[in-house]
């Protein structure tokens, strides 16, 4: 029996500025933005070509925001990370690390715009 990740649900705190990032900074495409109860949305983005999807959903008292004593470890990974650091970038998408030779291979960090890390790997 083979599981796939489907998706992977990020809580954050302004839905609209988090779609904002996600399809226009990084390039993702909006695959499901419906209504979900009276005050969130339902929204899905999934990388140009398919794959694992992020679900961009409203953070609450029983959804809490991520915070710095809470890590994100959603990872993506890339052909070419320093070619997508350099265009990441140039769509104004913040490194705290950039793309660096570690012992395990490629690794840069990027920030959304809550300021949540990801991390990106080179394949």
């Amino acid at each position: 029996m083979a599981i796939n990740v489907s998706k992977v649900t990020l809580y954050v705190q302004d839905q609209a500025a988090a779609l904002d990032f996600w399809t226009r900074q990084v390039g993702f495409e909006v695959t499901t933005d419906q209504p979900y109860g009276p005050d969130t949305r339902w929204i899905e983005v999934s990388p140009p070509g398919g794959g694992p999807g992020l679900v961009l959903f409203k953070a609450g008292p029983e959804w809490p925001a991520l915070s710095e004593e809470q890590p994100n470890y959603v990872l993506f990974d890339t052909e070419d990370i320093v070619k997508t650091h350099e265009d990441l970038a140039a769509r104004g998408v913040v490194f705290d690390t950039p793309p660096k030779q570690e012992p395990w291979g490629w690794s840069a960090v990027f920030l959304d715009n809550e300021s949540h890390r990801f991390h990106l790997t080179q394949r």
